[in-house]
């Protein structure tokens, strides 16, 4: 296995989600993973880094919550799968490729990414997941970013820059999470008037 890098650093990121759900998050009840087979990030808690707005777009007119709301966290990032780095990014190919004719020769089916579903990525990144759960640094966290493939999201034509680009977080062990509180429309902290933050 991989010594994943104990990053040692926290970073604000956001959840979007329901007014209820929101209330109960901040008042110290645990999120509930996403463990749809085609999470891309695998099986976990799914935050925006350092991006409200896309937390708020996701939850109002992604999700069409009827009552949307978004909560901020402060993420301990500890043990992390930081696809970000081009290292982790060539041994995560290293990882398909000897893992695939395996899951070929025991007749396991080999899942697609199709679209929006991306099932090989999902359970790819959850076998990664469960080996290093064995291991004395299980990886608790995990990040990436997520650029368009539609090239009708390029701000012009031939340039890198997207319109929808972010960075996401997926969180697997919620002691990570240390702090979370209401966040408004505009960024701002506070649900109403008043400013409402738990720490874990």
């Amino acid at each position: 296995m991989y010594d994943y890098r104990d990053y040692h650093r926290t970073i604000v990121a956001y959840h979007g989600t329901t007014v209820a759900d929101a209330d109960k998050l901040v008042n110290g009840e645990d999120f509930k993973n996403s463990d749809k087979s085609h999470e891309w990030l695998g099986e976990g808690v799914y935050f925006w880094e350092y991006a409200p707005k896309q937390a708020w777009w996701w939850t109002k007119d992604h999700k069409k919550n009827s009552r949307p709301a978004v909560v901020g966290a402060m993420i301990r990032l500890g043990n992390c799968l930081d696809l970000l780095d081009p290292e982790n990014v060539r041994w995560l190919k290293r990882v398909y490729d000897d893992i695939i004719p395996k899951w070929g020769a025991a007749k396991l089916p080999i899942p697609k990414n199709m679209r929006s579903r991306k099932n090989l990525d999902c359970a790819i990144l959850n076998w990664i997941y469960s080996q290093s759960d064995t291991t004395e640094t299980p990886i608790e966290t995990s990040r990436g970013v997520y650029v368009p493939t539609d090239s009708a999201k390029r701000v012009w034509t031939g340039s890198w820059i997207y319109d929808e680009a972010h960075i996401q977080v997926c969180v697997r062990e919620q002691q990570n999470i240390l702090a979370l509180w209401h966040v408004r429309p505009d960024g701002s902290y506070g649900k109403n008037e008043l400013s409402t933050q738990k720490v874990r």
